[in-house]
């Protein structure tokens, strides 16, 4: 059981790792899709729920300048580095328009895992996850369509059913269990970073084996953007 305790500090590792396996060999992880991929996302919040509790949430809405400040960076500061690593890295029309779009996109539960797992303030990361989510039915396709000048349509009540039903239905039910379940929520918990781990890796070794041929055609230059703008997006929500 040490082996779980160990693993989130070795994260970045981890996914790395498996990330190159599923390049070389996809099978290894694209059996991991579907609905595996909803219920790991939903098992992966329900985990941090469990590490949660009410007052958490109540200390969030007493500095709602928190929440603020964190929903502006998420649509101006992304979106703006999207354009721009878009430019510097010369990207073909096809994959600017689309890093600008996952950089119009709300913040999802990878970086809630990552606010996880460096113990920084996952109540107000949820809460900036549920309340971008709702500003991206809006946001999303203004800033894709004014940034690239193409038209971006968005599922309004798909985006609102899937973070009801991947985010703030897991973490209330974790919240819930933690407060009904003192004496075995604290065991449970205690291993939720490393399922967490496990989870969050499946899923991103998956997604890269599934869309292998896409990746390596791409060239080198994408993939650096891509990873540079996932980098700005975790340093934004751990320390803003």
């Amino acid at each position: 059981m040490k082996i779980l305790q160990l693993l989130p500090s070795a994260f970045p590792w981890i996914v790395l790792s498996a990330s190159f396996l599923a390049l070389v060999y996809p099978p290894i992880f694209t059996w991991f899709s579907g609905n595996l991929i909803t219920l790991g996302l939903g098992g992966i919040m329900l985990g941090m729920g469990l590490t949660l509790q009410l007052k958490d949430f109540r200390q969030v809405t007493k500095t709602p300048s928190w929440i603020l400040t964190g929903f502006l960076l998420q649509f101006t500061l992304m979106p703006f580095f999207g354009w721009l690593l878009g430019i510097l890295f010369e990207l073909p029309p096809f994959f600017a328009v689309g890093l600008i779009l996952v950089s119009c996109c709300p913040g999802g539960t990878a970086s809630n895992v990552i606010v996880f797992l460096s113990r920084s303030n996952l109540a107000l990361s949820v809460s900036m996850t549920a309340i971008s989510t709702i500003g991206a039915i809006v946001l999303t396709p203004l800033l894709t369509s004014s940034l690239s000048g193409n038209e971006i349509d968005v599922d309004a009540m798909g985006l609102f059913y899937s973070t009801l039903k991947v985010v703030l239905i897991p973490v209330l039910l974790g919240v819930f269990l933690n407060a009904r379940l003192p004496k075995y929520a604290p065991k449970i918990k205690l291993y939720s970073p490393a399922f967490a781990v496990i989870l969050i890796t499946l899923i991103v070794a998956s997604i890269i084996g599934q869309g292998k041929e896409i990746i390596l055609n791409s060239g080198f230059a994408l993939i650096l953007a891509i990873m540079t703008l996932h980098l700005i997006g975790f340093l934004n929500r751990i320390y803003f």
